[in-house]
C-alpha cells in the first residue's frame, strides 16, 4: 500500500514532499500517506479508478483491513490503511504494547 500511494503521488500530485506515517496500537496496524499535492475527486476516481486505487483496496481487504482515501482537487490526498491485528495473537488487555509511533519519514 505504502509503494502504490508514494508511486500515485508522485506520478499524479506535483508534490514535492510526502509524509508516512505507520502507527501500531494493541488492535491495529494504521498507515497514513498524506501529499500536499493537486487532490483529485475521489468519487469520480472510484467510477474510472486506475490500477493503483483497486490494488490497494484488494491488498488491504486481503488482511482483512479498510482503505480510506480522503481527497479533493487542491487539497492534497490522505491514504489510510488499517489493518486489525489477529485477536488469537493478542493477549490480556493488560499485556498490550501502548500506542506507538513507529516510524514516520518526509520524502522530499
Amino acid at each position: 500500500m505504502t509503494q502504490e500511494a508514494l508511486h500515485n503521488a508522485v506520478k499524479y500530485t506535483g508534490a514535492s514532499e510526502f509524509a508516512v506515517e505507520l502507527t501500531a496500537t494493541g488492535d491495529e496496524i494504521q498507515l497514513i500517506v498524506r501529499d500536499e499535492g493537486a487532490g483529485f475527486d475521489v468519487e469520480a476516481a472510484g467510477k474510472t479508478s486506475g490500477l493503483g486505487l483497486v490494488s490497494m483496496q484488494e491488498r488491504v481487504h486481503l488482511v482483512h483491513g479498510s482503505l480510506c482515501v480522503e481527497s479533493e482537487p487542491g487539497t492534497g490526498t490522505s491514504v489510510l490503511g488499517v489493518i486489525p491485528l489477529a485477536a488469537e495473537n493478542q493477549g490480556p488487555a493488560e499485556d498490550r504494547a501502548p500506542e506507538e509511533t513507529v516510524s514516520t519519514t518526509r520524502m522530499v
